[in-house]
């Protein structure tokens, strides 16, 4: 099987660079909200022929403390998709990208 890549660059205030993931692998970071104003993180993902825009956090819209991001192909989507997953167990919140 080819190794496939995904190539991501999240920034809100802080800029935490460009980062490159294989098949599987994962990617943490952790932050504060800020205290006045909203906290947001932008990311662009690319891969193969693909290349997205989502906001991966924004204290206005998400309430975890632990978020759990993925992307995995769903059908109602009809592609490659960020799904939340904000518990073991708990049906994962898939959603449209931004672009």
């Amino acid at each position: 099987m080819p190794e496939k890549f995904l190539t991501f660059h999240c920034r809100s205030k802080d800029d935490l660079g460009v980062k490159v993931l294989g098949f599987e692998k994962s990617w943490h970071f952790q932050f504060n909200n800020q205290f006045f104003g909203s906290t947001i993180f932008r990311c662009n993902f690319s891969w193969p022929g693909k290349n997205h825009t989502f906001v991966i956090y924004d204290s206005d819209r998400d309430s975890c403390t632990y978020c759990d991001w993925y992307i995995r192909y769903s059908y109602p989507f009809n592609g490659s998709v960020p799904c939340l997953q904000q518990s073991l167990g708990a049906e994962p919140d898939c959603r449209p990208w931004a672009s």
